[in-house]
């Protein structure tokens, strides 16, 4: 089956916060090499969408929600679902964060 990505605002937005900190705290290409780490493993989510773990942070109506981390960037989870043909990218998150306070908000957000 061929899966469509489908990458949130509320993801987008993590994406430039994340980025604009390690640009901020750290150098150009490490915030380069996040963003393009980041894109890649949305590809590889579409192509195998149930190599994520069903987290157990949440409880959604908006059914299971699958994590998986950035490639080569451990500490930023991926927070995804898989709805019909379509893999959608709910948040990227920093692990240091209290992931299930921001996560039980996803029904409120979508």
């Amino acid at each position: 089956m061929n899966y469509r990505l489908i990458v949130k605002d509320q993801a987008t937005q993590d994406l430039r916060q994340l980025a604009n900190y390690i640009l901020v705290n750290g150098n150009k290409d490490i915030a380069v090499k996040f963003l393009s780490a980041a894109e890649i493993t949305f590809e590889q989510l579409v192509k195998t969408p149930g190599m994520g773990k069903v987290t157990q942070l949440v409880v959604s109506r908006l059914g299971e929600i699958r994590q998986w981390r950035i490639k080569d960037f451990k500490e930023y989870f991926i927070f995804y679902r898989i709805a019909d043909a379509n893999v959608e990218i709910l948040r990227v998150l920093h692990g240091a964060r209290d992931l299930a306070d921001i996560l039980n908000k996803l029904d409120e957000e979508i």
